[in-house]
Formats: C-alpha cells, structure tokens, sequence
C-alpha cells in the first residue's frame, strides 16, 4: 500500500518496486479506479466472456490477466465500492477470480501494489472500506511526504524535471536563478510533484534565455503574477513550441504539422509568448 497526497509520485514509486523485483521484465499494469464506473472496474480487472452482458461480443482478457506475473497497480483504492472490494479480497486470499459470466475462475500471481490519498481509517470507521481488504493491503506500507515536508528534495527534483522538460522540447536546459529557486522552496505545492513539474515546463518553455528567471515560473507571487497555468494550456503551449523548434521556426511549416492555419498559429504564438522563441530558432540557423 502507497499512500500520499495526489502529485505526490504514487505510480513512480509503484514503478520503481516493479523495476527492482525479480519479475521486472513482466508487465506493470496500471490502472486508475477512478477513471472506470464501478460497473465497468471488474470486467476491466477480470476480463469477461462472451455473451456476458449486453455489447460483450467475444471473450475478453482482464488486466489481471494481462499482468501475468508482473504487478498490477491499482490507484486510489480507496475510492471503489463494498462490493469491488470483496472480489478483490479473494484474489488477495485465494490467488484466483472469475471473469464476469464465467463458471470457472482463473489463477493469478501477479503482485498488487494498491495507492490512496483518502484516510483510509476513517473510511474503516465509516463503513465504506472494508476492513479485512485494509490489514490485507497494509502488510507492507509506504507513506510519501508532501513536497511541502520535503524542502531539500525540491532543487534535485527541479534540476530533473527542467532536463526532462528541455529534452521534450529539444533545447539546452536552462539553469534556475537564485531568486527563482528562492520562490520554488518558499511555495506550499498543494499539486505536489506533479504541479512543480507543470511550472517547470511552463518555465522551460518561457525562459528565451540559459536562465529561469522568477517571471518564468508563473507562481502568484512572481513579479509577472500571470498565476499558474492550467495542464491543458501548458499542453498546448509546450506541443506549438515543440513543432517551432523542430521546424526552425518555420511558422507554415508548423501550421501544417499542427494542422491549423497560419493565423491560428500567429494568435496561438501571442497566446503563449512564443515570439522570441521563433526569432532565437530562426537566428541560430542563420548563423549556422
């Protein structure tokens, strides 16, 4: 059982357990229960056959199946329902399940490695967690600590996150600024991980420079004070950067890769500030 906040790098270290096990070339199966109706969760984990409810055309491996003798990793647990719960106990107990409509169960060996932000405790309390599935899961337990409670990580998780960025984006990786690591470890992270990462990008992308300067960072209390994008703004803005630098800055070369038209891309540009990262890339092949 890994339990922290969200953005705090459940799967990562799900992933790590997996990479060091000695079945590590078997497969890592994630699955998010949050992401499926609770209908849906058990075909998905368990398969089903044919003729088992209304649209199950043929017989269908479930994701325990298709974790052989790898690891299953199963992400917030604590949000599926009493009844989930009792069929995946007896996968925990008895190594084996039923596909939905089948008669006859299957084995498994797969190792279960299950995540939760929730208070698992008070939902034993409350009765919507089952108590045996609790002391099942817990017989091994990892708790990550907040970024927040984790301030002489966040220089060495910047410097990874910033070659990470900086390679997706296909330029040098800028250093960060004393004043912009200033604000990095004065900042609460309340998206952990996962929000650091999306500010770095943001700065990578913004930074014109070989320096990530406090503007670039887009936090609240940055002299910009443009505030923190949103994932799918910061999606965009890296993607349209991204096909800039590969075409040299060739703006009607990047419209027909993006498949916009020119002034769609102009007005995505401004959007973004992206104007000084065209003139760079058009003056570095100049003068090459």
């Amino acid at each position: 059982m890994i339990r922290g906040e969200s953005g705090t790098g459940k799967e990562l270290i799900a992933r790590a357990i997996h990479a060091n096990s000695e079945h590590a070339s078997a497969p890592f199966v994630a699955v998010d229960c949050t992401a499926l109706p609770a209908t849906l969760l058990e075909s998905e984990l368990f398969g089903h056959v044919k003729g088992a409810f209304t649209g199950a055309a043929g017989d269908r491996r479930g994701r325990f199946a298709l974790a052989g003798d790898g690891t299953i990793f199963l992400d917030e647990i604590g949000d599926t329902s009493l009844e989930f719960q009792g069929k995946l106990l007896r996968v925990l107990q008895e190594h084996e399940f039923y596909p939905v409509g089948a008669e006859r169960p299957e084995r498994t060996s797969a190792r279960v490695i299950a995540a939760t932000h929730r208070n698992l405790e008070h939902l034993v309390a409350t009765d919507r967690f089952r108590e045996d599935l609790y002391y099942r899961l817990r017989v091994v337990e990892i708790v990550v600590p907040p970024l927040r409670d984790r301030g002489e990580d966040i220089s060495l998780i910047a410097e990874h996150l910033i070659s990470k960025a900086s390679s997706v984006l296909g330029r040098r990786s800028p250093s960060l600024s004393p004043e912009a690591m200033h604000l990095l470890l004065g900042h609460a992270w309340p998206g952990n991980v996962r929000e650091l990462e999306n500010c770095l990008t943001r700065a990578v992308v913004m930074a014109t420079g070989s320096v990530i300067r406090p503007e670039h960072l887009g936090l609240g209390d940055s002299p910009s004070g443009s505030g923190p994008v949103t994932s799918l703004a910061l999606a965009e803005c890296a993607h349209v950067a991204r096909v800039l630098h590969t075409t040299g800055g060739h703006k009607s070369r990047a419209a027909e890769i993006l498949e916009i038209s020119r002034p769609r891309l102009d007005r995505l540009i401004d959007k973004h500030g992206l104007a000084d990262l065209v003139g760079k890339t058009r003056r570095q092949i100049d003068e090459s």
